[in-house]
């Protein structure tokens, strides 16, 4: 009889398998800007740095593979707390966070560190809040977790389906996302990267599930953080004279405002409620960098803050992984270096923001209308940026230049003046951080599907564990596919909704079931219908709706949700009887920290009794055969 997979230790030497990772990806950036001194073009340049990393992604996962099931779901509940807190911090930022939020910090300046402050909290509050009960509880998806819990086929299946819609909407971003950057670099339109793209993960996550995702994606991890330190590092010394970006940029904002001035940047007036997130398509920087609730008032940056935290707290691809780690106290301390990796991208961006806008508007308050830098005329070959002279000074002003949101963390290395190579590896970093992301989207929507809807309903299981989980990663990949081929998705737009979804419907569930003890079946199923309702309907009437006078934004829907879902969860929970003795004791065994998790002990006693049993039957049948 085989070890189960928990019970093994990991690798030793995981350490300097991810060094040579990381040792690889410095020597290929070296090599290649050498070739370009040499005079290579940036075609293969930017293929090169991008085909090389892709396939040592794809021949980590080929190593990852597996059939267990163990494995496949959970990666044998044995990854080191750090390799952890890799996949949580690459979901949590994930390619939308690497590119849109890095745009919108740089149209918006201060407004948008509502978005770095969300996504850094709601990690926190997931550690605190759900995380270590999760893992106890050893689940391997959150609807299981919700039908385990209160003993409940129908609300596994209702979680299910309440998990489909912010799940897909991320997926959908950050497919879009690497589909882009994958379109700009190598030979493929956008559509043929869109499938190109869908196939990988797909792949990956078929191979070895949850511990193909996890090793390749820290390889994923390593080279976004990598890339990201190394090129925004360069810029500060360059600017700053200091390699410590997050920490020496303050020194850059009196030229900072000069330039804006010089452009034409001007103060903004909004309302308390307005709230105005940049788009995809190019627009001008006209909003100074440190002026703050020039773009959106106080109580949208609030809201947003809030929607954020709320909806990454209760993400289900992170809480999914609260089972990978061998104790709850690993899972701890994984979740600590989540928060500290997304803490430490969180003051990376208005740095890269700051660097980039100044870098920008020196150069074109410098340059003339009839001779362009060379570096905005590449991005206006990628469609990512335009300027023309409107009132025929002879100069570009603020208004005048347009930059695309999502263009705006390749521009910096060309704007600072460094060599190509350096923007084909900030493209390289983004994409193997949208990667991850996707990835783990992909595979925890598709578990669920496979666990939670079709093992639940089709009580014959006419195919295996993992061949349903297989079938549901290919066509979860081939639909998400087909959607991002036909519709035109806004990224940041799609993931702020996504994780208002998950705010409105599982944050307020998730409280009551962990936290309070009268919670009832029926009263996690209306917390996670009301909440879902909510943001339904926002969904469907497109901001419609108002609500003293403003418009009903997805963020604040997302509030109204949980506010909503909590006072439905708590009626629902009073009309019905209390919960039973076996929903008390599962609460209890989840709030100790000691010893195995609940599915755990509930799959070794169920494997214990078929043997007993087939044990018994041998015995039974040895008897038989002695009498004749």
């Amino acid at each position: 009889m085989s070890v189960p997979s928990r019970y093994r230790s990991s690798n030793p030497h995981l350490g300097a398998y991810y060094g040579i990772v990381t040792a690889t990806l410095v020597s290929l950036v070296i090599v290649l800007a050498m070739f370009e001194q040499l005079g290579w073009s940036q075609a293969g340049l930017g293929q090169t740095m991008m085909l090389v990393p892709l396939a040592l992604y794809l021949f980590i996962a080929v190593g990852a593979r597996t059939g267990q099931t163990e494995d496949f779901f959970a990666s044998g509940r044995r990854v080191p707390p750090v390799y952890n807190g890799f996949m949580l911090a690459a979901i949590a930022v994930g390619g939308v966070g690497f590119l849109a939020y890095t745009g919108t910090a740089f149209f918006l300046g201060f407004d948008a560190m509502a978005i770095g402050l969300g996504l850094t909290f709601g990690m926190l509050a997931a550690a605190i809040l759900f995380v270590p009960y999760l893992r106890k509880a050893g689940s391997y998806t959150l609807p299981s977790f919700f039908g385990h819990r209160f003993r409940s086929r129908l609300l596994r299946a209702a979680a299910s389906i309440v998990q489909l819609p912010p799940l897909t909407l991320l997926l959908a971003a950050e497919i879009k996302i690497a589909a882009l950057l994958a379109s700009l670099f190598l030979p493929l339109s956008f559509a043929a990267a869109v499938i190109v793209v869908a196939a990988l993960i797909a792949a990956i996550a078929i191979l070895g599930g949850m511990r193909s995702i996890t090793w390749a994606g820290s390889a994923e991890f390593l080279v976004g953080a990598v890339g990201l330190a190394a090129v925004v590092t360069v810029v500060s010394i360059l600017l700053t004279n200091l390699p410590a970006p997050q920490l020496t940029y303050g020194e850059l904002f009196a030229d900072l405002q000069q330039a804006e001035t010089e452009a034409g940047a001007r103060p903004l007036s909004p309302d308390a409620t307005a709230a105005a997130l940049p788009g995809v398509q190019p627009r001008p920087a006209v909003k100074p960098f440190l002026q703050p609730f020039g773009a959106q008032g106080p109580v949208a940056f609030v809201t947003l803050f809030l929607s954020l935290a709320l909806g990454t707290a209760a993400l289900p691809t992170l809480l999914a992984r609260s089972g990978v780690t061998a104790t709850v106290a690993e899972q701890r301390r994984a979740t600590a270096w989540g928060v500290l990796f997304v803490a430490a991208f969180a003051m990376t961006v208005p740095a890269m923001a700051a660097f980039a806008k100044f870098a920008i508007f020196r150069e074109i308050a410098e340059a003339k209308a009839s001779a362009l830098p060379a570096w905005l005329t590449a991005l206006s070959d990628m469609q990512l940026a335009r300027a023309s002279d409107g009132n025929g000074d002879g100069a570009i002003g603020a208004a005048e230049f347009l930059i695309g949101r999502d263009g705006i963390a390749l521009a910096l290395p060309s704007a600072a003046g460094l060599p190509y190579v350096l923007t084909a590896l900030m493209a390289t970093a983004a994409l193997a951080i949208a990667l991850a992301a996707s990835a783990s989207h992909l595979f925890t929507l598709a578990a669920s599907l496979a666990e939670d809807l079709y093992r639940t309903f089709d009580r014959r299981q006419a195919l295996p564990r993992i061949v349903a989980a297989w079938a549901a990663i290919a066509a979860t990949a081939l639909a998400a596919a087909v959607f991002l081929v036909i519709a035109d998705v806004d990224p940041l737009k799609a993931s702020l909704m996504g994780l208002a979804f998950a705010a409105s419907s599982f944050f307020p569930a998730l409280l009551l079931a962990i936290w309070w003890p009268r919670c009832t079946k029926w009263g996690a199923m209306a917390a996670m219908a009301t909440g879902f309702a909510v943001m339904a309907g926002d969904a469907i009437f497109g901001g419609a709706l108002g609500i003293f006078g403003a418009q009903l934004s997805a963020p604040l829907a997302s509030l109204i949700g949980v506010v909503l879902a909590l006072i439905a969860g708590i009626a629902a929970s009073y009309v019905q009887a209390a919960p039973s003795r076996a929903e008390a004791d599962y609460r209890l065994a989840m709030r100790n920290p000691d010893g195995e998790s609940i599915y755990d002990r509930a799959q070794a006693r169920a494997a214990a009794a078929a043997a007993s049993s087939a044990a018994a039957r041998a015995e039974q049948n040895e008897a038989t055969e002695a009498i004749r």
